[in-house]
């Protein structure tokens, strides 16, 4: 199971390092000091349509930047990119391409979150869920896909601007295997 899961953790990072080295390196790479979380957007929400499209908007941005932000964290959740098939969501995906495009017109860096995954949340065991990430070669299979996705559909964006964050930091339960890597 270590060996699989070390596999999938490769994988991911080869993924985003081929995504990432497909755009010339001209820049004075990201560089954050003092960011902020969009949290309850495209994570852990149930808000769809107009009210999750009106609770981050463009002057939400220009704020943001003017209040001395260089950087801004969104979280994003499997469940409000992909259906059950795997099949995107188009509209979590304009809002994401709508908060990066705001962050570079306002100056601002983006870390983008991958922050709940079917396979592996982070409260699971306190709310009845169960982890299978570490013991299910599909869903590890499944985490490698939503990074080739997400890879693939933020490549455009310069590295200089936008970042990966792999998943949180797991809980009590999950520090052993995770320290078995």
């Amino acid at each position: 199971m270590r060996k699989t899961l070390l596999a999938v953790i490769a994988a991911c990072v080869c993924i985003l390092f081929a995504s990432c080295t497909q755009k010339p390196i001209e820049s004075e790479g990201f560089v954050i000091k003092r960011g902020t979380n969009l949290s309850h957007w495209l994570s852990q929400s149930d808000a769809r349509g107009e009210e999750r499209a009106s609770r981050i908007t463009e002057a939400d941005f220009a704020r943001l930047a003017e209040a001395g932000f260089d950087h801004l964290r969104i979280p994003i959740d499997e469940e409000q990119f992909w259906d059950e098939q795997g099949n995107k969501l188009p509209e979590a995906w304009d809002l994401l391409e709508m908060a990066l495009d705001n962050c570079q017109k306002y100056g601002l860096r983006a870390i983008v979150d991958l922050h709940i995954i079917r396979a592996h949340y982070f409260n699971a065991g306190f709310d009845g869920t169960k982890n299978t990430l570490f013991e299910d070669p599909a869903a590890q299979e499944g985490l490698i896909n939503l990074w080739y996705q997400l890879s693939d559909a933020l490549k455009h964006h310069s590295t200089d601007y936008v970042a990966y964050e792999f998943m949180n930091e797991p809980v009590a339960d999950d520090h052993e295997q995770w320290n078995q890597l």
